[in-house]
């Protein structure tokens, strides 16, 4: 039996018109799931994500650490087919499509943040409005129509995760399985792979906090190193050039690239992301220190090392 719309997420709408239109949309959805996948059996395991705290947003690391969500702005974006990104040693990561970025990821934390009372797997119904207000964006037609664009963008690109060491793969899934708008109340309802869950484990994911990650809007490269340097509880010297790779960064020259990175770990340390950072010459080694900057999960991590 194919995953069910989760209906106790529509009780709150009090238009029993617009209730009864959004769980057509679902069983709809639900149906064409039916006919394109395999039935799962009534006694699985029901898994969730984990509850994440209101002020914070959940990333994966292992796509923190590479360049699936660049720091390229919206009109920089390029179409990449089966290419093999810049990552981490240990993660192979692999792309189909128009090119991701910082919004987009912000977007992916904000919708796995919304499914975080819903079993993995099912449909998820929230108003536009309410994800544009998460974000921190305007709410004007433009914004309703950008976000649609940027679903469909998450929606349609084919990605594959493999993590040699963690012996995590996520092979040729789109991060948003599928989605649909109601049109005239413009709320959607949304379903995440069900393979996602792998890359939210205790030591698998970092809570970021939300108001400091909105206070970086418009700070493309910031925003990357923020979500780069969180996934590190002691984040380890790392080459410039490493650097302009992992973030996909599209400066012509180290040089100038250089000059980037150091106007964005100065944002860092202006965010209270991080305490203090250096760049090590003649080697050309960028060395962070984050002070008081890490979760109770590196705290453990920690300890155990």
């Amino acid at each position: 039996m194919t995953d069910q719309l989760d209906l106790s997420l529509l009780a709150g709408i009090s238009d029993p018109e617009l209730r009864s239109s959004l769980e057509r949309l679902g069983n709809a959805l639900q149906d064409a799931s039916a006919r394109s996948e395999p039935e799962t059996p009534s006694s699985a395991k029901i898994i969730q994500f984990p509850l994440f705290p209101e002020s914070t947003r959940p990333v994966a690391n292992d796509m923190a650490r590479s360049a699936l969500f660049s720091c390229v702005q919206g009109k920089d974006r390029v179409y990449i087919e089966d290419a093999l990104l810049p990552s981490q040693d240990g993660i192979e990561i692999r792309f189909t499509g128009r090119q991701l970025n910082q919004d987009d990821h912000d977007l992916l934390m904000t919708l796995v943040f919304m499914a975080k009372n819903t079993p993995v797997g099912k449909w998820i119904t929230v108003p536009a409005y309410a994800i544009l207000t998460a974000l921190g964006r305007q709410t004007g037609g433009l914004q309703y129509r950008e976000l649609r664009a940027d679903i469909s963008r998450l929606a349609a690109g084919m990605v594959s995760i493999r993590n040699t060491k963690a012996k995590i793969e996520f092979i040729g899934h789109h991060l948003i399985s599928k989605a649909a708008q109601h049109e005239i109340s413009r709320h959607w309802v949304y379903r995440l792979d069900p393979d996602l869950r792998a890359f939210y484990g205790e030591m698998s994911h970092t809570m970021i906090d939300w108001e400091k990650r909105r206070a970086l809007q418009g700070k493309d490269l910031a925003r990357w190193l923020q979500l780069y340097l969180a996934t590190h509880a002691k984040p380890f010297p790392v080459k410039t050039e490493t650097l302009k790779e992992l973030s996909g960064s599209r400066a012509k020259l180290l040089k100038n690239f250089r000059a980037q990175l150091r106007r964005a770990l100065d944002d860092l340390v202006v965010n209270e992301d991080i305490k203090d950072w250096m760049i090590e010459m003649p080697a050309d080694l960028v060395k962070v220190d984050r002070g008081t900057a890490i979760t109770d999960s590196q705290r453990r991590h920690i300890g155990r090392k």
